[in-house]
């Protein structure tokens, strides 16, 4: 059977720039190279297979100009240097960039979205998932109102099966890992695959994502193991 699919939630990037007296861009540079830490981790990890990563939300359009033309420009670099990773086609991993709302984000990225699914679609080993532009509501509303499962709402009515086809991400999500200092753990969501993760396992980080390292994300993984073999799974 195909791996298992994990998600993460990087928060805690701007919060922990703040605190060193940097720009929110600054904080979003270095959450980058955790970024960049995370997905050869899932990449080498032989029981994962699908990865999920926010990136950006349709909420974080709202952001400050000067902070979005930052982000534009740090994507830009990072899915370029994604892309000519000789790992990345080496063990052929898919990427897909997914997008709910793409409108604001800049014709020239978009391009470069376009470019590196293209790229790799054939890739059947692995899958990389960047959430730009994305929030969960909006991927799900999307479904409802195909065209294809509007005609048969009409007539027939919706099943899960209907309206799973219909996202964007199709896999349930096994696992989801969340960053950032909080008063007490938490699990928001914060519209990230909302669908996907009905039955997911939660882990919280309590640490902003540029101080996260790859011996969090192997405790989170043994957590993750620990939880399904209590469970039988």
């Amino acid at each position: 059977m195909q791996g298992y699919h994990i998600g993460l939630i990087p928060d805690g990037n701007r919060r922990w720039a703040k605190e060193k007296g940097l720009e929110p861009w600054e904080g979003h540079m270095k959450g980058a190279e955790v970024g960049e830490v995370f997905i050869e981790w899932c990449i080498d990890h032989k029981d994962i297979y699908e990865v999920t990563t926010y990136g950006l939300s349709e909420e974080n359009f709202k952001r400050p100009t000067k902070e979005l033309e930052k982000l534009y420009e740090l994507y830009e670099g990072e899915l370029t240097k994604l892309f000519n990773k000789e790992k990345i086609h080496k063990q052929r991993v898919r990427i897909n960039i997914i997008s709910t709302n793409p409108g604001p984000v800049p014709a020239n990225l978009l391009s470069l979205f376009h470019r590196i699914t293209v790229g790799t679609k054939g890739y059947q080993n692995k899958v990389l998932n960047l959430l730009v532009g994305y929030t969960g509501q909006s991927e799900i509303l999307g479904a409802i109102s195909s065209p294809l499962n509007r005609v048969k709402n009409l007539f027939f009515g919706l099943s899960q099966d209907d309206l799973k086809n219909g996202l964007k991400v199709k896999r349930p999500c096994d696992f989801i890992i969340r960053t950032g200092e909080e008063s007490e753990e938490r699990e928001a969501r914060s519209g990230f695959l909302l669908w996907q993760s009905a039955y997911s396992e939660y882990y919280h980080i309590n640490k902003f994502f540029p101080d996260v390292t790859k011996e969090d994300f192997d405790k989170a993984w043994n957590y993750f193991e620990n939880t399904r073999r209590r469970k039988g799974l």
